[in-house]
């Protein structure tokens, strides 16, 4: 009986030691997916942060990048020129469409070119100081 009590022991010894081996299999599974679902809410806390902050100032940037590139392709300085307003603003927009752009709104186009150093003439409602090119 005494080798059948030691067989007994050696398969419990065995089995205790699988138990324990899969208990730490367990808790590596587990820190895992703990390490994982971190991860998982980091981003999507990222991706909340680009939906609310940076996409809105990708698209202004792109709105800018616009008037940027309409003023270096479509203007030309030009001291004895003037052009309405609403011209130069058409004359942006279908600009945008055919460049593929996302054009700014009037306003912002009007301050921008402000900002650029255009003169407007408010009783004309004139941009002075540059043409249209074509």
């Amino acid at each position: 009986m005494s080798s059948k009590e030691d067989a007994k022991r050696e398969k419990i010894e065995t089995l205790e030691k699988e138990l324990a081996d899969l208990r730490q299999g367990l808790t590596i599974v587990q820190d895992y997916y703990h390490d994982l679902e971190s991860t998982g809410k980091a981003q999507d806390a990222e991706e909340d942060v680009d939906r609310a902050i940076l996409k809105p100032l990708m698209a202004e940037d792109a709105e800018f990048e616009g008037i940027w590139k309409f003023h270096d392709e479509m203007l030309i300085r030009d001291p004895a020129s003037k052009v309405s307003c609403l011209r130069m603003y058409d004359t942006f927009v279908a600009y945008c469409r055919k460049k593929g752009r996302v054009h700014a709104d009037r306003s912002s186009f009007d301050f921008i070119l402000a900002q650029m150093g255009l003169q407007r003439e408010i009783p004309g409602d004139l941009w002075k100081g540059y043409r249209l090119r074509g």
